[in-house]
């Protein structure tokens, strides 16, 4: 079993009413990334569903960045206080913010063009790089998620 190594904080991306921040803050961005991929997806699809919600897709884009970038600055505050070897994890953590950022980038773009009505050649570029932006972020997210889950429940055994 994991033991947290002293209750005291040692700084603000650690704990929280004893509670260490990083599985608090990772759910957000497991979530809000993959959801802000599969909401640029279509709008890159549709132009309609960028021009009428695009505020909405680069909110979640956003606030999924910034949770990101969160996870990241808790997990090493939370790796510190366990004590434990989890390399895989640590090194997609270290990445995973800036996977992220090209899509938020060509969200807000898509919604720029997609409101001035610019040309489809121009649209269709840009529509093409979102896609391909929101499938590596996702992916990306769900590596990252994933070897923290198998770091987390590496010790149970399942029959």
């Amino acid at each position: 079993m994991i033991k947290l190594e002293g209750s005291e904080s040692t700084g603000v991306f650690d704990l929280a009413l004893s509670l260490p921040l990083h599985p608090l803050v990772v759910h957000a961005a497991v979530i809000l990334i993959p959801m802000a991929a599969l909401t640029a997806i279509a709008a890159a699809i549709r132009p309609g569903i960028s021009s009428k919600y695009g505020p909405v897709i680069i909110g979640i884009a956003a606030i999924g960045q910034l949770s990101s970038f969160l996870a990241k600055a808790t997990g090493q505050e939370f790796v510190e206080r366990l004590g434990i070897d989890i390399e895989r994890h640590i090194s997609f953590g270290e990445n995973a913010p800036l996977t992220s950022l090209p899509l938020l980038a060509l969200v807000v773009l898509l919604y720029r063009v997609d409101k001035k009505r610019s040309s489809k050649g121009q649209r269709k570029m840009i529509a093409t790089l979102t896609v391909l932006a929101a499938i590596f972020a996702a992916g990306y997210m769900a590596l990252t998620g994933h070897s923290g889950a198998e770091a987390v429940w590496s010790w149970v055994k399942f029959n």
